[in-house]
């Protein structure tokens, strides 16, 4: 098997490296996001948290940028032929889901902080620039769209690990996806 390139069975190493690392940093964004909402205005650690849960917020969307570029040069292996069409359906609707979701949500947080009247920056080293006027109306449905958004995520990064799950588990080995990103032996 090539290492970079998918094969017909198999996603290629980058492939695999961006998904278990974009995976990983959305448990960990997640859980800073929520513990961090729930920090006293007043917490001296409140502001550092938040710039720190910001920089990994631009890393993360550069790094769905390049997974969606990635995904449209190296194409995904075909989903098993024993899939019903439904099925075929919901996973390309969950799959498109989930990379709409992993730009639109740091997309939002950036905007909610450019409106709320403050650059995004990277560790303090970076500025990135800014993209929007002050607008606290704005920050606010910045806001609410932010939480949204990372709520609709959770379902459906759910709704991807049922599936994989399920043709694991419950349907015929044909139709079993994750030794394509994992390294599983295919059931038999």
């Amino acid at each position: 098997m090539n290492t970079v390139h998918v094969d017909d069975q198999s996603y290629g190493k980058l492939a695999k490296v961006l998904h278990w690392g974009l995976a990983l940093m959305l448990i960990v964004l997640i859980s800073v996001g929520t513990y961090m909402t729930g920090l006293d205005k007043s917490d001296p650690s409140r502001l550092q948290i938040i710039g720190v849960h910001k920089s990994f917020g631009v890393i993360f969307m550069q790094l769905a940028i390049l997974r969606l570029i990635w995904s449209r040069i190296n194409q995904s292996p075909a989903l098993p032929e024993v899939l019903a069409g439904w099925e075929k359906i919901l996973s390309r609707t969950v799959t498109a889901s989930l990379y709409i979701l992993m730009l639109a949500i740091p997309f939002s947080g950036f905007a909610m902080t450019n409106f709320a009247g403050f650059p995004v920056n990277i560790f303090g080293l970076i500025e990135m620039p800014q993209l929007f006027n002050k607008n606290i109306e704005m920050a606010d449905l910045a806001k609410q769209a932010h939480w949204i958004l990372v709520y609709t995520l959770v379902a459906a990064i759910f709704m991807h690990i049922a599936g994989a799950l399920k043709h694991r588990f419950l349907d015929a080995p044909e139709a079993d996806v994750l030794p394509r990103m994992m390294p599983l032996k295919p059931r038999i």
